[in-house]
C-alpha cells in the first residue's frame, strides 16, 4: 500500500514522499520508519519526487526549506506528520479515503493543510 494525499491545487492523489529537516520530537531514523510503515517513502534531500517536507520551524530559511518552497513541496509540522501517519489504517481496502482534520495554517506557521489521505 502506498500512502497518498490529495493535492490541494489539482485534487489529484499524490504519493507521499517525505523529507525531514530541523528538530523533531523523535529522531530522524524514527521519523523515517514511521513514514515507511504508513506507506510513504523517504528522501534524504529535496528532489523532484519529494512531495512533503516535515519541518519544525515553518519560517526556516534552511537550504531544504528554500528548495522545497521553490519546488512547490508541501510543508507540514511534525504534529501534522504524526496525525497523518496515525490515521493510516492498513485494514482499509485500497482506494478508501480517510478524512483527517488538521488546523488551517495561519500566517505565523505557514504549514500546509493536509486534508485527506488516500489508503
Amino acid at each position: 500500500m502506498t500512502l497518498k494525499f490529495l493535492n490541494e491545487d489539482t485534487g489529484t492523489p499524490v504519493d507521499a514522499v517525505f523529507c525531514f529537516t530541523g528538530k523533531s520530537p523523535k529522531t530522524r531514523v524514527q521519523m523515517e520508519q514511521i513514514a515507511i510503515q504508513a506507506g510513504g517513502s523517504v528522501t534524504k534531500s529535496i528532489t523532484g519526487k519529494t512531495t512533503i517536507l516535515v519541518i519544525a520551524d515553518a519560517t526556516s530559511n534552511s537550504s531544504k526549506a528554500r528548495k522545497a518552497r521553490s519546488n512547490g513541496v508541501d510543508l507540514i509540522s511534525p504534529s501534522q506528520f504524526f496525525l497523518m501517519c496515525s490515521h493510516v489504517d492498513k485494514k482499509n481496502s485500497v482506494g478508501k479515503v480517510s478524512q483527517i482534520s488538521v488546523k488551517k495554517p495561519n500566517q505565523k506557521t505557514r504549514h500546509s493543510l493536509t486534508r485527506r489521505i488516500e489508503l
